[in-house]
């Protein structure tokens, strides 16, 4: 590719990024209920075609298969939700009684570093066992900041509650409506956008879902081989909601600055120092499996899905944290693949213009 042709790709790519963004934020939250209603929409699709091929009418064949897609949905969710909420309520129950038992143990910590830190030097030991009584005091007001948290999140999420509503009901009556018109809404689509469009739009939209499709089920792949570990192992070891933990820790990891490490590490540590060594080697030994398990499957399976090379998704994935924090690791990388996905095809199509 010439130096014209890379100027004018580089142009429309630059155009593109910006009119996404520019649409995402001015239309985002206005048509987020109807791209969701959209995704079960297409979902429901294969049912409604197999229903309509049956002499059923369209909008009676969609109508059956969306309401079989929202109970099957509904189904596995309250499944889950009972499992989750059980254990959390017998969590929340024991939580005073756990926060109670660790201050015996820091206070043995804290005691055992101003010990050592007593033999520095004056001016090193001061500012050394002034920075540990100042971690140890805010330490122990932890369990209110805590409940304080909660209560702020509960307060926040109940004055969501009535958008919340609105956007999951315009969301059900879009899905039901989208999944008895799509084909009419393509056809017309197509009988009424300019052709080179729809020529640009179903190359890259093939693309897309081959990487963007591949990447999200890569994650939720990831995600769910990391909570199976955790749980059979969490099991294993006689851990009490083992569900509820492991579905928690495999959230956490799937947070590449976190990872499962930052919560099984210092569990098995004080599980070490408490003298329960079985629990704590055995949190450690968890830890190093899940660990291991989502290294080896992550790079092959998130570079090869994505498109990307390694090395490109690696920094996609820093400077997105660099920039925007955890949410710029999500969105970063997506963004570079679809840079490369419109370069590539605009780089193959350059010479046929």
């Amino acid at each position: 590719m010439d130096k014209q042709r890379m100027i004018r790709t580089l142009a429309l790519l630059a155009a593109a990024i910006l009119a996404a963004g520019l649409g995402i934020w001015l239309l985002g939250p206005v048509l987020l209920p109807f791209a969701l209603g959209l995704l079960l929409a297409k979902g429901a699709q294969p049912a409604v075609e197999a229903l309509s091929r049956a002499h059923l009418p369209r909008w009676v064949a969609a109508g059956v298969s969306v309401t079989a897609l929202y109970a099957l949905v509904i189904a596995v969710l309250y499944a889950l939700g009972w499992v989750l909420c059980r254990e959390a309520v017998a969590f929340a129950r024991q939580l005073p009684t756990l926060v109670a038992s660790l201050a015996e143990p820091a206070a043995r910590v804290e005691a055992w570093l101003l010990t050592r830190l007593s033999r520095f030097p004056d001016g090193v030991g001061q500012a050394l066992t002034q920075g540990v009584e100042e971690f140890f005091r805010s330490g122990a007001g932890l369990a209110s900041r805590a409940y304080g948290w909660a209560f702020d999140l509960a307060s926040g999420f109940l004055s969501l509650v009535p958008d919340l509503a609105l956007f999951l009901l315009t969301a059900v009556l879009s899905s039901f409506m989208l999944a008895a018109k799509l084909p009419q809404l393509r056809e017309h689509l197509r009988q009424k956008a300019p052709q080179q469009w729809l020529k640009w739009y179903d190359a890259l939209m093939r693309r897309l879902r081959a990487t963007l499709g591949g990447w999200v089920k890569t994650q939720i792949k990831l995600m769910g081989v990391t909570f199976l570990v955790l749980t059979a192992g969490l099991l294993v070891l006689g851990v009490d909601y083992p569900v509820l933990f492991g579905l928690a820790i495999a959230f956490i990891d799937a947070l590449p600055v976190f990872g499962s490490g930052a919560v099984l590490l210092p569990w098995g540590i004080y599980q070490l120092l408490g003298g329960n060594s079985f629990l704590g080697v055995g949190l450690l030994c968890l830890y190093a499996a899940a660990s291991l398990i989502r290294s080896a499957l992550e790079p092959r399976m998130l570079g090869k899905q994505m498109g990307l090379d390694p090395l490109l998704t690696l920094l996609a994935l820093y400077a997105g944290y660099r920039f925007f924090g955890i949410l710029g690791m999500i969105l970063f990388p997506i963004g570079a693949m679809l840079a490369k996905q419109f370069w590539s095809y605009m780089a193959r199509e350059a010479p046929q213009q």
